[in-house]
């Protein structure tokens, strides 16, 4: 299924004004305030210097991970003033790559006659096209699972990311949350699916190891180099940090895009249930048949949905303080290694 749900138009986001770009470059104070996020911080996020053909094209690929805006990025870059801000640019988005990924996603394992259609349907045509870089993004590549015993297969993520964008030099962006709140916002989104396990349950089946982002973020790095390689946060007090607004502004930054962009009037879109009613939505999943579950599903996604900054309201504090204990340890060199740009307090539970 798409991870835009239900119906939805991929390719619309239904919001009067969404983007308003100032025509040319950063001015000096905007190219100043921009300097923090690249600044000696981030100490591999230049090309590779000397080893680059200069003729090739570039690829930004975002794989995700879901429940990190993945939706939203998608439905912005959809939008006619984005493709304008993009070409400025010069960087193409095509939406029709996202879903054609969908088709042969989610991964698990690469097999090269999945894959040879995408390639010579789309990849192989941007380099005749009049464009510098290109963006793609789906989130079912990142290759992480979260079915009960299941174990990450972010190596055939690589494969597949190697084999689509070879002759390209390939920059990979991955957008991260802390893991308490990504468990609970995928909870929220699977009982939307049909989901029948209470959050109990939830949180005592799923493989809580394959949520370790820097061993995720570590794979790609092996595959693509580290220059090629940049994790965001997706939480905004994080981006705060570092003089970013939001996670989309951060991937704008991070792909190339010059130009300050202004979100307005910018829709919830893929929202979670409001914790009030995921009760009541797990029970329709149990009682009714799925087409009406899930258009109940539907109907309280529009009319009850959980407010962006409101907490999920799921998980026990002693749970939270267990997972928070697990993944300290490697969260700390996620800091470090990927997100020195960010105050590390708050992936390190040690905010106020």
């Amino acid at each position: 299924m798409s991870a835009f749900g239900g119906k939805a138009d991929p390719f619309h986001c239904p919001a009067k004004s969404l983007l308003i770009a100032k025509s040319g470059h950063l001015d000096e104070g905007r190219k100043s305030e921009f300097s923090l996020f690249r600044s000696h911080k981030i100490l591999s996020l230049p090309d590779k210097a000397g080893f680059k053909n200069s003729n090739m094209k570039t690829i930004h690929f975002h794989v995700g991970s879901e429940r990190c805006g993945s939706t939203l990025i998608q439905a912005l870059f959809n939008e006619t003033d984005m493709h304008q801000v993009l070409a400025l640019n010069s960087i193409k988005y095509d939406p029709e790559i996202y879903l054609a990924l969908g088709k042969v996603t989610p991964l698990t394992d690469f097999k090269e006659a999945d894959w040879k259609p995408v390639r010579d349907d789309y990849f192989a045509a941007m380099h005749d096209q009049p464009f510098d870089k290109f963006f793609v993004t789906q989130e079912n590549m990142f290759g992480v699972k979260a079915d009960k015993g299941s174990t990450n297969v972010c190596e055939a993520g690589c494969d597949a990311i190697s084999y689509l964008t070879e002759g390209f030099d390939t920059k990979i962006v991955i957008l991260v949350r802390r893991q308490d709140t990504y468990i609970e916002s995928l909870y929220n989104q699977l009982i939307k699916r049909q989901e029948l396990r209470d959050f109990s349950t939830f949180l005592d089946e799923i493989p809580l190891k394959n949520f370790d982002w820097t061993d995720a973020a570590d794979t790609y790095t092996d595959y693509f180099g580290r220059d090629n390689v940049t994790v965001l946060p997706f939480e905004r007090q994080v981006l705060n940090s570092a003089n970013i607004e939001s996670f989309v502004e951060a991937v704008l930054v991070t792909i190339g895009v010059t130009q300050k962009i202004v979100l307005e009037n910018v829709p919830t879109i893929n929202p979670s249930l409001a914790p009030r009613v995921i009760e009541v939505q797990r029970l329709a999943n149990k009682l009714l048949p799925e087409i009406e579950a899930h258009s109940l599903a539907n109907w309280f996604e529009n009319t009850i949905p959980k407010l962006p900054d409101d907490p999920h309201a799921l998980m026990t504090k002693e749970d939270r303080v267990r997972i928070l204990d697990f993944f300290r340890k490697s969260n700390r060199r996620l800091c470090v290694e990927y997100l020195s740009a960010y105050d590390d307090a708050y992936y390190l539970g040690e905010e106020a």
